[in-house]
């Protein structure tokens, strides 16, 4: 079984491993003893690994592990381990060995001009990766165990070459998601998203209303989208993709509702980032208490509507658990120690939110390896918190972009923990997925 095709994949890490399941697109960690044991069940079954096995606690504890995880399909008929070890890598001391996701900025042009768009002023006019570039990015992410690959724009469907750009990643065994306004969908570009296994496919709305939407992404484009969306959800699965704003706190339910209502698999509800154009429009903005309210109304309609609710925010009370793993240690920012963003021009920067200033190298000249292990940028970034030389406070959680904009520092404190104190968060890509029956990624 090549590791391309095998549904797991074991990364070795400086705590033990991350399993990635391409079934369900996920990574699973695993402490230093867990992964000793599913390193072994890749040579032998499960019975030898427990006959074999002196101490009964420790043998009752496997057998407990074996039973749990072959319900998650962990392992084959035999009892092996039902994939492959990505050998031969840099194993760091105080990072991951690779990103979990990727973020390529396919192109930098669009046909709308959102007033909260994150990519700011488009279009840019840089020398954008070819082909045969992006081919070896992502080969040299599937060697990192980087799976998780994110296709944003502007808008990506303006360029004509994005399908073999999908393709392309899935040969290389990535995980793509694709966000696209859906203006542009054809019957023909339907059917070639149908033919193909994508993470998600993001389609953008604002509001539930063509009102509350064209006021922030242009006259006609509710109508023009909901046009397109039955022609998408004639041959491929689909999300819609709402950003939590001031302009569409009052229709957040709604806006679930509608996402059931034109075939969806899911709703996903990102907040504003005070970034890009919508740094210009800072009306927008939504307070931490507007925020945290719109999600609690989205969870009290799990009672109510034919709908379940995944990737709840990591700030609300409802959805964090003390217990859930954590596999950095950096004040829940994933900037340089999660993700990492890669500019149409291949500019890599720990997060695409923060900017210009923070562009660590180019991938044209050096490997995404080198610059992920030892680039000054994602060094620096992994560093903090600091004390601030004025002794003022340091980033204490949350977003670090948020931080920077709104407090003029990426180690600054987030205004949003400040205005919420006592919470923590560990995630800065904050997604509420409400979902009407699909499958949630």
């Amino acid at each position: 079984m090549s590791e391309r095709r095998a549904p797991l994949v074991l990364i070795p890490e400086y705590f033990g491993c991350l399993v990635f399941d391409r079934r369900t697109s996920r990574y699973l960690p695993f402490d230093a003893e867990t992964t000793a044991v599913l390193r072994g069940l890749r040579d032998r079954p499960i019975d030898r690994l427990i006959e074999e096995e002196a101490d009964d606690e420790r043998h009752d504890r496997l057998l407990r592990f074996f039973e749990h995880f072959d319900e998650l399909g962990f392992f084959t008929p035999d009892g092996r381990f039902a994939g492959t070890v990505l050998d031969g890598v840099e194993v760091p001391s105080d990072h991951l060995t690779g990103p979990l996701a990727v973020h390529l900025e396919v192109i930098a042009s669009c046909n709308l001009g959102c007033t909260h768009c994150f990519a700011g002023d488009l279009p840019r006019r840089e020398k954008r990766l070819t082909l045969d570039e992006i081919d070896g990015l992502f080969a040299q992410m599937a060697r990192l165990g980087s799976y998780r690959l994110g296709l944003t724009g502007g808008e990506p469907l303006l360029r004509k070459d994005l399908f073999q750009i999908i393709d392309l990643a899935l040969g290389h065994g990535l995980a793509p998601c694709v966000t696209t306004n859906g203006l542009l969908i054809t019957d023909e570009i339907a059917r070639e998203f149908g033919k193909r296994e994508l993470v998600w496919l993001n389609v953008s709305l604002e509001g539930a209303t063509a009102e509350t939407n064209d006021a922030v992404r242009g006259e006609g484009t509710y109508a023009k989208v909901m046009d397109r969306l039955a022609v998408l959800r004639r041959h491929s699965r689909f999300t819609l993709a709402f950003t939590i704003m001031k302009s569409n706190l009052a229709e957040i339910e709604d806006c679930a509702r509608l996402a059931h209502e034109v075939g969806a698999d899911t709703a996903v509800f990102r907040p504003l980032y005070p970034v890009g154009v919508a740094s210009r429009h800072m009306d927008l903005m939504p307070t931490f208490a507007e925020y945290s309210t719109a999600l609690n109304q989205l969870a009290s309609m799990e009672a109510n509507a034919p709908m379940s609710l995944h990737h709840i925010d990591p700030f609300s009370p409802r959805a964090r658990t003390e217990t859930q793993s954590v596999i950095q240690q950096n004040y829940g920012c994933g900037a340089g120690n999660l993700v990492c963003s890669i500019s149409v021009s291949g500019e890599v920067n720990p997060c695409g939110f923060l900017g210009p200033g923070f562009v660590a190298a180019n991938i044209r000249d050096t490997s995404l390896a080198e610059i992920w292990h030892r680039s000054t940028g994602f060094q620096e970034i992994r560093a903090l918190p600091s004390t601030e030389p004025d002794g003022g406070a340091a980033f204490a959680g949350g977003c670090r972009a948020r931080a920077l904009v709104l407090n003029g520092s990426v180690n600054a404190p987030d205004p949003w923990i400040l205005d919420h104190a006592g919470s923590s968060a560990r995630n800065p890509l904050v997604i509420l997925d409400v979902n009407a029956g699909g499958t949630c990624c």
